[in-house]
């Protein structure tokens, strides 16, 4: 079981991710290409 702290800063990697990609969307876009890939 996931404690409320541990959810939130699983979300906050997320977020700073998607904030990565949308700074530079080559990266971004080869990164999600890569995870749906599997």
């Amino acid at each position: 079981m996931t404690s409320f702290a541990d959810l939130v800063i699983s979300l906050n990697l997320v977020l700073a991710g998607l904030r990565l990609g949308l700074k530079n969307r080559q990266v971004g876009e080869k990164w999600v290409s890569d995870v749906c890939s599997y």
